[in-house]
């Protein structure tokens, strides 16, 4: 049995990261898209990591955007275990602030 994908999703206006589970990101994506007046994209969906999704929310609490639930401000970026990092491709990430 197969557990829950881990992903980041990102505002383009913000630059806050939602990290979430879910097991289709990209059906997750445009569910959250709907209720959201910025543009949203998808930085990274790790396969069978759903299971740290609340260890990071855990580990970036200080980051918490309070009224939106599992989002953070940008900075928490530089909190995130290597291997996360290293998943997300930073040429995009990294433009929401050019807008």
């Amino acid at each position: 049995m197969h557990g829950k994908n881990l992903y980041i999703i990102q505002s383009d206006i913000t630059g806050d990261l939602k990290i979430g589970r879910s097991n289709n990101a990209r059906k997750r994506l445009k569910e959250l898209q709907v209720g959201s007046h910025t543009k949203l994209k998808l930085l990274c969906e790790i396969s069978n990591m759903g299971h740290i999704e609340k260890h990071l929310h855990r580990k970036l609490k200080k980051y918490k955007i309070r009224q939106h639930g599992e989002w953070f401000t940008f900075d928490c970026a530089g909190n995130l275990p290597d291997w996360l990092c290293e998943a997300i491709d930073w040429n995009i990430a990294n433009i929401w602030w050019e807008k």
